[in-house]
């Protein structure tokens, strides 16, 4: 990721800067649910720092790397992973938000993006390595974090711009959150 843009905060003002991160979300073994791969974030190492204290941000943070890429591919053939972000309030890279409002959140967005709401590397005809919209299969997300401390913002689901029909100068990637609302967007290479 090398640019992103939210249209909120998604921040009380009782708990300072936005703590926004990125999760790499793929298929938990066998089963139709998903679990958590990645997390880029400001309490993570490089390569997966990155630090988003405001609306905008710009840099360049690996997400998933190509080793990470193949590794998921070969464990999960035909499946795809989703980017999601949240804005964390408690404790770094753990989702914690209850399971309504997980399945809710997805929900909206798969219906109205026709559940090509994943992503996959995939190479274009002139050799350019790029993350391309896939189908999304899982939606309940496993292992939700506890809900003792106050839950995450579910910013949303990152769906491809062509998807969408929505586009932004500069941006490939278009935040969805609940109720299929545009919550920003993101620029997503393959390097």
């Amino acid at each position: 990721m090398t640019q992103a843009h939210f249209v909120d905060d998604f921040e009380g003002w009782l708990k300072g800067a936005p703590e926004f991160e990125v999760h790499m979300l793929g298929q938990k073994g066998q089963t139709d649910s998903l679990t958590d791969y990645q997390c880029a974030g400001e309490r993570q190492s490089t390569p997966y720092y990155f630090d988003q204290n405001g609306l905008d941000w710009s840099g360049s943070v690996m997400l998933f790397s190509n080793t990470q890429i193949d590794a998921y591919k070969a464990a999960h053939p035909g499946q795809n992973t989703r980017v999601y972000v949240v804005e964390d309030d408690d404790t770094a890279c753990q989702i914690k938000t209850s399971s309504d409002a997980w399945k809710k959140a997805l929900d909206a967005v798969d219906a109205a993006n026709q559940a090509r709401t994943a992503g996959k590397d995939t190479t274009s005809s002139t050799g350019q390595k790029l993350w391309k919209f896939a189908q999304a299969f899982q939606k309940l997300l496993s292992a939700l974090g506890s809900l003792i401390n106050t839950n995450d913002e579910l910013v949303g689901d990152a769906v491809q711009d062509s998807v969408v029909g929505e586009y932004h100068p500069g941006f490939n990637w278009i935040i969805k959150g609940e109720n299929n609302v545009t919550n920003g967007w993101v620029l997503l290479e393959m390097k």
